[in-house]
């Protein structure tokens, strides 16, 4: 009889996990307390290319136990970057078996 194997389940204390594939850069698989995640890409302005990074991912832990991922949007036009995205946990609360609470107003941050 074969053994099922939860390769979802958490192993360990870590509050994240990140996978990252660069392509022919290589790929990073690791777990942590927190995570800021930048991506760039190359784009055209007044005195020629540069890479601005459009999208930011950042995941922490609030004092209360909460586990929150946030989704930034960044413009070279605008003042400040717009929240995109803000998923929330709370894995210590044993009250709270359900699927993250998910909040997808557009806000500033």
């Amino acid at each position: 009889m074969e053994k099922e194997i939860d390769v979802l389940s958490v192993k360990d204390g870590r509050k994240f996990e990140v996978h990252c594939r660069a392509g022919a850069a290589g790929e990073l698989c690791v777990g942590a307390e927190s995570v800021s995640v930048k991506v760039g890409q190359r784009l055209r302005r007044d005195r020629g290319e540069e890479i601005w990074h459009s999208v930011g991912v950042y995941a922490k832990e609030e004092e209360d136990g909460t586990l929150v991922v946030q989704v930034l949007v960044f413009n070279p036009d605008w003042d400040e970057p717009l929240q995109i995205a803000s998923i929330r946990s709370r894995p210590q609360d044993g009250d709270c078996n359900t699927v993250p609470g998910c909040n997808l107003d557009h806000v500033t941050p």
